[in-house]
Parts: C-alpha cells; sequence; structure tokens
C-alpha cells in the first residue's frame, strides 16, 4: 500500500469548489420550485374566476328565459307604473337599464324561478338575479307599414319587449347581464 504524501498546494486550491458548485445548483433548483408553485396557483385562481363567471353566466341566461316566459304567459303587465322592473321608456330619455339601476331597491324584478346551485354541494345557492324589462314602441312584421297595420285590425303591430338580466357569481366577485329582444 502506498501513502501518498500529503500536499498543501493541490488541497488548498480545491478546497470548498464542490460546495459552491452544489450551493449554486440548489439554488437554482429552489428559484424553479418557487416559479412552478407560484405557476400553479395562478392557474388556479384563473379556474375559479372561469368558473365564478359561468356560474354568473348560468344564472343570467336562466333569468332571462324566465322573464321571456313571464311574457309570453301574461305575467309581466303593468308597464305604465315605470317601477319594480317593469318599464315604458320614454325615447327622448332613452333606456331606464344604467348601471346604477341593479343596485337601486325596488327598481328590479327578482328571478322567481327555481333555485340555482353549483359546485359539488346542492347547498351553494347563487344569489338571485335581477330583471328589467322595458315595453319597446311596436314595430311592424317584416314587409308590413306601421301606418298600414293600423288600419288593418286583421294584422296589429308587433309588441316588442328589450329584457335585461343581471346575475352574480358565485363568490360575487363578477357580475354578468344579458339583454335580448323579445317579441
Amino acid at each position: 500500500m502506498r501513502n501518498h504524501p500529503f500536499s498543501p498546494g493541490k488541497a488548498s486550491k480545491q478546497n470548498g469548489v464542490i460546495l459552491f458548485v452544489a450551493l449554486i445548483l440548489l439554488l437554482i433548483l429552489s428559484l424553479l420550485g418557487v416559479t412552478a408553485a407560484r405557476m400553479q396557483t395562478v392557474e388556479e385562481r384563473m379556474a375559479r374566476n372561469e368558473d365564478n363567471h359561468q356560474v354568473g353566466a348560468e344564472a343570467a341566461e336562466a333569468a332571462l328565459r324566465s322573464a321571456e316566459n313571464g311574457l309570453l304567459t301574461g305575467l309581466y303587465v303593468n308597464f305604465a307604473g315605470n317601477t319594480a322592473g317593469l318599464y315604458e321608456p320614454l325615447l327622448q330619455n332613452g333606456s331606464p337599464v344604467t348601471p346604477n339601476i341593479w343596485g337601486t331597491a325596488g327598481a328590479t324584478l327578482p328571478y322567481t324561478g327555481p333555485a340555482m346551485s353549483y359546485g359539488p354541494a346542492p347547498t351553494q345557492v347563487t344569489p338571485t338575479p335581477k330583471i328589467v324589462i322595458e315595453n319597446l314602441p311596436s314595430v311592424a312584421v317584416p314587409g308590413q307599414d306601421l301606418s298600414v297595420t293600423s288600419l288593418n285590425p286583421a294584422s296589429p303591430p308587433v309588441t316588442v319587449y328589450r329584457v335585461s338580466a343581471q346575475a352574480v357569481g358565485a363568490d360575487n366577485t363578477s357580475t354578468t347581464t344579458l339583454q335580448s329582444i323579445f317579441r
């Protein structure tokens, strides 16, 4: 067995190089891990926001269809009062549906259809959507003139409604407003 004599010059030049390289690699791996964790958190937040938006959009769509069904069945008829979500707007004043109408108490109709739930547990119920229905001026059916239809009782002008529905998402951070023209 052959012993190598200790050479102080060689040992002092290599002393600590491996430790330094290992620390640099550990730092790089730590930064990669932190970046991956942050990306995962952002992706989860994006998915939650999209789900929240979808819940609001579905609630607004249900309210819109419920209001249209109410118009078909004759549930909504008192537009002359211009209150409680039923309006007969004056053309010079424009539409009463402004951003502040949704927060005004008594200015909208509540959605009265079946309760809407989301998520795995049916106990998570979305807030009640709000509805505004505007009775717009009558129009002629395509191919007819309004002046002619007023003289001909067999083909009266068609009543047109603008239905607006607003709903919030599951956690009240997103709002969806939908409108349809209904006749």
